[in-house]
């Protein structure tokens, strides 16, 4: 069957039963006039879980776990491409679970990206090494496909993530430029994006980045935070900001995820990045 507004979103998970934020999205997404795929990893489902996509329309993906977000989407796209059932498609939203959303956006989001020029649409516009879209939300029109297409065929599956940032994100936002595709995203923080989130929270975005929540950093992540004296965008505490900020009332705040690291592992990040500050303000 072909569709004119497919979204595919990508979500690596291993439970059998979807988390509840993750089906919080594709509730919300099922309810627009996009065909709505969850793309995840190989695994046995619930039946609870078959039954909620099936009762919300959405089609499930199962494929290998490998080239993260973006070779999902391209396993899913090949196979499609095979059928011929990509020729009528005139918008292509890719969207992963990297991201937490606690408010319904997809309407307001959906109807910027239509009534902005631009023939690629982001939540976010980052600066940082080189301006790129984020690409955990594109919203594409059909003038961006070809780019795409030729960007994600053309450019080989990435098994190490910041190889996938810098050749397929990174990568992806310099071929739309080599084409001409106007880009456009929604914010445009003059900090690194990931340094933003306490004011995109605070000031009602009604998404985070899910890392942040589960502070699943590395240790050389973190020094990058220390380096560029952000260290208030990794410590600060997200759950309450979101709290703070209100969720929809089908929210439920249990989904939010939680730190992934023990009390005396943060305790012992935290004196570190004391010191690592101290010593910056003496450089």
């Amino acid at each position: 069957m072909s569709y004119k507004r497919i979204a595919l979103y990508a979500s690596y998970q291993t439970g059998e039963n979807l988390p509840g934020y993750v089906r919080f999205a594709l509730q919300k997404l099922a309810a627009t006039d996009f065909h709505v795929v969850l793309l995840t990893n190989r695994r046995e489902l619930s039946s609870e879980t078959q039954a909620f996509l099936e009762q919300s329309g959405i089609e499930l993906f199962l494929t290998e776990n490998h080239g993260f977000d973006f070779g999902m989407w391209r396993r899913y796209l090949q196979a499609q491409a095979a059928g011929e059932s990509l020729a009528s498609l005139e918008r292509l939203l890719l969207i992963n679970d990297s991201i937490v959303y606690y408010r319904n956006i997809f309407p307001q989001v959906f109807e910027c990206a239509e009534n902005s020029t631009a023939d690629v649409f982001s939540l976010i516009r980052n600066e940082e090494y080189t301006p790129h879209l984020q690409s955990f939300f594109l919203y594409m029109k059909q003038p961006a496909l070809g780019a795409f297409y030729a960007h994600l065929f053309e450019t080989p599956e990435q098994e190490q993530f910041y190889d996938v940032v810098r050749l397929l994100e990174m990568g992806l936002s310099r071929k739309f430029a080599e084409a001409e595709v106007v880009m456009d995203a929604l914010y445009s923080p003059e900090t690194t994006a990931i340094f933003a989130y306490p004011e995109l929270v605070k000031n009602g975005s009604g998404f985070i980045k899910r890392k942040l929540l589960q502070r699943r950093f590395t240790m050389n992540e973190k020094a990058f935070f220390a380096r560029h004296r952000a260290l208030y965008a990794l410590n600060v505490d997200y759950a309450s900001l979101i709290k703070n900020a209100g969720v929809d009332s089908d929210f439920n705040l249990d989904w939010l995820p939680r730190p992934t690291e023990s009390v005396a592992r943060h305790v012992v990040d935290v004196v570190w990045e004391k010191a690592v500050s101290l010593l910056l303000s003496h450089a």
